[in-house]
């Protein structure tokens, strides 16, 4: 879908939930079944996956743990996120990369310590962007995404965040500017 269509069904996806409230609420579901050791089949609405521990969590690591899904689900939301509100602030965005690191101590989930957190105690998003618009447009971006993504409210506060925001220009306009300087030149 271009930029162009994202916007346009947004525009009536938000007018449709605007005038009836009842078209925004939805449910999600997730069928889990425990296999062998620590594995599991995820039924999920179209479509099943795998998940499983490591080995050396007592698994046989025949699919990606809880954690690595996880941490996989922040990502791609808030790629998707980034996408998403460029085409609808009409900011090009022309690449996306995010990673997503956590901080743990495995005391808490395993009950040896009471003042350790049980979960993470922090997230690092390390996001890098590629746009042929301004930077202050894509960070306009950004903090739209992350303030409105569904994942990042999902996550408790108690868990510290750090983020890095790069923003590339695009090739395209990085030729642009190159040819506007050298016509430029040749003209002044």
């Amino acid at each position: 879908m271009t930029a162009r269509e994202l916007k346009e069904l947004y525009v009536r996806k938000s007018a449709a939930m605007t005038r009836r409230p009842a078209f925004a609420r939805g449910s999600g579901e997730a069928r889990v079944q425990l296999r062998e050791g620590m594995a599991c089949d995820v039924e999920l609405d179209d479509r099943t996956l795998r998940v499983d521990l490591s080995a050396s969590e007592g698994g046989t690591g025949s699919a990606p743990h809880p954690g690595q899904l996880m941490r996989a689900s922040l990502g791609a939301c808030m790629a998707i996120g980034y996408r998403l509100w460029g085409a609808r602030l009409d900011v090009p965005i022309d690449a996306v990369e995010v990673d997503v690191g956590c901080d743990y101590d495995a005391r808490g989930q395993m009950g040896l310590a009471a003042d350790v957190a049980i979960g993470w105690e922090r997230l690092r998003f390390v996001v890098t962007i590629v746009s042929s618009a301004s930077e202050a447009d894509v960070r306009r971006v950004v903090e739209t995404a992350d303030r409105l993504s569904p994942m990042l409210a999902n996550i408790t506060p108690a868990v510290r965040r750090s983020f890095h925001l790069t923003v590339l220009q695009s090739p395209a306009a990085v030729e642009a500017e190159a040819v506007a300087t050298v016509v430029a030149v040749a003209h002044g």
